[in-house]
């Protein structure tokens, strides 16, 4: 799998998932950590997840359509072959919600969302199977519409003391997926500590990153083990 290609692939449904956060935004109170704005994966979807217990947004990865449910309602808005601002347009006039202005917002391609899929459930496995090893506070897997980052953040509960748990599709600078643990503040004696895999990052973001192919071909439980390997490393950043 080459990231590049997921980077190039997935700028169509970056938009449109970036209007369900708006839209979601709008249905609900502010939440801590920004949670009112981020999505998850579950099962095949990208979803807004149920919100006030009446309407949940939501992407089927395979089928290519949009589902706006609300109270038993359904509103289907095919992404690949309608008029997406159209359609949505329609139905969020109904229940009284302005439509996010995203400019360039074309209809997806059924081949490229399965060609995500595969990344983005393993991904997000992997995540959930580390987050069900934590203890203390933290979040539930985001995924956030602008890096389209899928993490857990995890809080020491002093202060702003936390560590970030995430896998990026890549970016600008970096073209293809990586894995990072990063803990904040950071502190520069923490880069002494050996890592298992990966390189200790300090250019522009601070923590530990791993790039994805040296991840991508194990079971999700041994990525699960290594990614809460290099949690307990990034933890000793907090010690005196």
């Amino acid at each position: 799998m080459t990231e590049f290609t997921i980077l190039d692939r997935i700028k169509d449904l970056r938009k449109v998932c970036k209007l369900l956060s708006m839209l979601k935004s709008q249905l609900i109170e502010r939440l801590p950590h920004h949670g009112h704005d981020a999505l998850f994966l579950k099962n095949d979807d990208i979803t807004t997840g149920l919100l006030n217990n009446i309407t949940e947004i939501k992407i089927h990865l395979l089928t290519g359509q949009l589902l706006y449910f609300e109270n038993e309602k359904a509103h289907f808005v095919d992404l690949v072959n309608d008029d997406i601002r159209e359609q949505l347009g329609r139905i969020v006039t109904t229940y009284d919600l302005d439509l996010p202005q995203i400019p360039d917002l074309r209809n997806l391609s059924t081949g490229d969302l399965s060609y995500y899929y595969a990344f983005a459930t393993k991904v997000n496995r992997s995540l959930e199977l580390s987050r069900m090893k934590l203890t203390g506070d933290f979040t539930q897997v985001h995924l956030w519409p602008d890096g389209f980052d899928f993490s857990v953040e995890w809080f020491t509960g002093k202060k702003d003391e936390q560590v970030g748990i995430g896998i990026s599709p890549g970016h600008n600078n970096y073209k293809t997926p990586y894995l990072y643990v990063n803990p904040y503040p950071f502190a520069e004696k923490v880069t002494k500590e050996v890592l298992p895999i990966g390189i200790w990052h300090t250019s522009g973001w601070k923590g530990i990153k791993v790039d994805w192919k040296e991840l991508e071909r194990k079971e999700d439980f041994e990525i699960s083990s290594q990614i809460r390997d290099l949690f307990d490393i990034a933890l000793r950043n907090f010690k005196p």
